[in-house]
């Protein structure tokens, strides 16, 4: 094993999955130049292939496939290689997602809660 060979396995996998969640992200939540992307998911709207341009992690499990193949290996680490791109994509997802808010609720009565003025069952 060459002496840069740990160090080029490892950059290219951390440049694969930069490239799954990028593509993923591109492919549910982007414009993309000329709106492409959103004709895209026009296009395929209703189709289950147009269901599955809705999440970026099932897209990234699907772009990761061929990636997977950048970083090499044998059939087993393929394997391997792919579902840890699929991790990393759906990990940056989660880590850039806005953070949680309060909302308002449009009815703030709650079955489980008594309203205000009701007494208790004895």
């Amino acid at each position: 094993m060459p002496p840069n060979e740990p160090f080029h396995s490892i950059f290219r996998f951390l440049l694969a999955g930069l490239a799954t969640w990028r593509l993923a992200f591109m492919l549910v939540r982007d414009d993309g130049p000329g709106d492409v992307f959103v004709r895209l998911r026009k296009r395929l709207g209703g189709r289950s292939i147009g269901k599955l341009l809705s999440c970026v992690r099932c897209v990234g499990v699907w772009v990761g496939l061929p990636l997977a193949f950048f970083v090499g290996g044998t059939w087993i680490e393929l394997v391997l290689v792919w579902l840890a791109l699929a991790g990393v994509a759906a990990l940056i997802d989660e880590w850039t997602k806005p953070p949680f808010t309060w909302r308002e609720l449009e009815d703030t009565r709650d079955e489980l809660l008594r309203p205000d003025g009701d007494r208790p069952v004895d």
